[in-house]
């Protein structure tokens, strides 16, 4: 391996240097780069676009409220592949969450092939019941023994500083991933001086600049604060006292196209705005499209969001939940508008499975006043330990046993899950669980004030709002949905809740983990993955009965797998 480490006076100039398509990764340190002024930082990103090879790829670290204008600088020239949370130690803030979210952008050059080798981190374990932090729903016989491949979220890292700088841990784990050996001889080019090498294999790359790696554990230094150039004071000028809905404005469920709907609320008239748009990727909504071109798509993006500005109280609050790579693009446009508080990660990831599996939803919170807004951090901040799982069963035990420990709400969301169960569910391809949106109303409204949801899909929202005593405005297109939220509104209503009929699944012989156990015995006794026509020949269960219960001989083989070194 052939590494350059420039530090900070020779980066730029090493960059320079380079040769087209030259170097299969760089990894670049913007928060040692100070001041963080996005122009300059762009002029090492044009060069680093310039001398990576087709295929190689881009590492940015940095965090949140300035990454995304690089980020949305780069998806004009590269492939986005993964922002990157790396939970990091508690940050000092003065407003807002607290924060443990640092970031690394993660692109490639071309549309080649993406190669990067699988990083196992240890599976962690319930203090309590001593049964897996995750739950596998009953999988666990396909917990792999190294465990489990990491997600765009790391949390197994030692919590150091990465808001200033990379951490030695951190590295380690970009340099493993890309197929390098981590041992000592990956260690040894930490230590060289700047512009030293010393080659392993062909493969180049450029890490910098070189104060910004982190050699030891640290406490973390408050961020630098960073403002878009062109922000303009979103509050100056404003009314003490904000616009207010007419009666028949709110505690409605509107029907239509939700850019004309928003028109007709006045300035200054909601208190928490909430978006969950369709992420365009082509899901299957009855009425809206969800497949438009990339620009296409932020330009609609960005008329809703100027919208959910102008309607917003000036104490008020805007939440939107994407994929890292649109909430990127939802970032830029709200830094010129209102203030950034944080880029909550929601880790909605139950199973990691493959070589990075995406677990990471983009939260954004931002507020129209930069200090002077509703925020219940009090009612809402504190949490069970991550050291404890999140099974009934578990909590109800622990508790009478008096094992209660807490840490605070950070801005990395871990305790709440996506829905899993079909009972849980209604028909709609994107539904958000009860406990995201329960939480997000609690925080950052008051009973009886406002909340708006103008993709609100069958409801959540406006049902989390009913529920906790705030007034609610939902829109959707789809007059379907329409009228799933309202009769989940008159039920939460006239009994407090909404009733679910069980859904129950026919049953087989044979269980899918009992043949994906037998498949597991073969592979030991052959050494290699077993084929139908082995099971043919060795298994006590007809091999007809493998291809009814799974849909692919490769999901079959999963927990056999474990058994074949790769």
């Amino acid at each position: 391996m052939d590494i350059v480490y420039p530090n900070r006076e020779s980066l730029f100039q090493a960059l320079k240097a380079a040769g087209n398509s030259s170097l299969d990764f760089i990894v670049i340190i913007t928060a040692a780069l100070k001041p963080i002024r996005a122009e300059r930082l762009k002029l090492y990103l044009a060069e680093c676009v310039r001398v990576l090879k087709n295929g190689g790829l881009l590492f940015v670290q940095g965090c949140p409220d300035y990454l995304p204008e690089l980020g949305v600088y780069l998806d004009q020239h590269l492939s986005f592949k993964y922002w990157i949370a790396i939970e990091s130690a508690l940050q000092p803030k003065e407003r807002g969450m607290l924060s443990v979210h640092a970031a690394l952008l993660l692109f490639n050059k071309g549309n080649g092939r993406f190669n990067i080798k699988p990083v196992r981190f240890p599976h962690p374990y319930c203090a309590f019941c001593g049964k897996p932090l995750r739950d596998w729903g009953g999988k666990t016989h396909l917990m792999h023994p190294d465990g489990y491949v990491i997600s765009d979220i790391w949390t197994g890292l030692p919590r150091e500083d990465n808001y200033t700088r990379i951490s030695a841990p951190v590295l380690d784990t970009i340099l493993r991933m890309l197929s390098f050996d981590s041992g000592k001889q990956q260690k040894a080019p930490l230590l060289q001086e700047a512009q030293t090498r010393e080659t392993y294999d062909e493969i180049k790359g450029l890490i910098g600049p070189k104060e910004g790696i982190g050699c030891q554990q640290s406490v973390a230094e408050p961020a630098v604060q960073y403002m878009l150039p062109g922000f303009t004071e979103a509050v100056k000028g404003y009314s003490e006292v904000a616009n207010r809905v007419s009666d028949e404005m709110f505690d409605v469920v509107h029907c239509g196209d939700s850019l004309e709907i928003l028109k007709r609320y006045p300035d200054d008239s909601i208190d928490l705005v909430f978006a969950d748009p369709p992420y365009n990727l082509a899901k299957a909504y009855t009425i809206y499209e969800d497949e438009q071109e990339d620009a296409q798509y932020v330009a609609w993006c960005n008329s809703w969001l100027e919208e959910y500005v102008r309607i917003l109280k000036p104490t008020g609050s805007l939440y939107a939940l994407n994929l890292p790579r649109w909430t990127m693009y939802h970032a830029e446009f709200l830094n010129q508008h209102l203030y950034f508080q944080n880029w909550i990660v929601w880790d909605a990831l139950s199973e990691p499975r493959g070589k990075l599996m995406p677990a990471h939803y983009g939260l954004l919170f931002y507020t129209k006043h930069l200090t002077d807004f509703t925020f219940n951090y009090d009612e809402v901040g504190q949490l069970d330990a991550r050291y404890y799982c999140l099974r009934s069963s578990c909590i109800r035990k622990r508790k009478a046993a008096g094992a209660d420990d807490r840490e605070p709400l950070t801005d990395l969301w871990w305790d709440i899950h996506r829905i899993k169960h079909r009972r849980d569910r209604d028909y709609h391809p994107c539904q958000l669980p009860e406990a995201l949106m329960e939480r997000i109303i609690r925080l950052s409204t008051n009973p009886g004030d406002v909340v708006l949801d103008a993709f609100s899909g069958t409801g959540t929202t406006a049902v989390s709002a009913v529920k906790l005593g705030r007034h609610y405005v939902a829109i959707d297109i789809d007059e379907r949905y329409v009228n799933i939220t309202k009769e989940k509104i008159a039920e939460v209503q006239a009994r407090g809740y909404v009733s679910r009929s069980s859904r129950s699944k026919p049953q087989r012989k044979y269980t899918k983990k009992e043949l994906q156990l037998e498949l597991r015995k073969l592979a030991a006794q052959l050494g290699r993955l077993p084929s139908p026509e082995d099971v043919q020949k060795m298994s006590k269960y007809d091999v007809q009965l493998f291809f009814e219960v799974f849909p692919t001989w490769g999901k079959a083989l999963k927990a056999a797998k474990l058994e074949v070194p790769k």
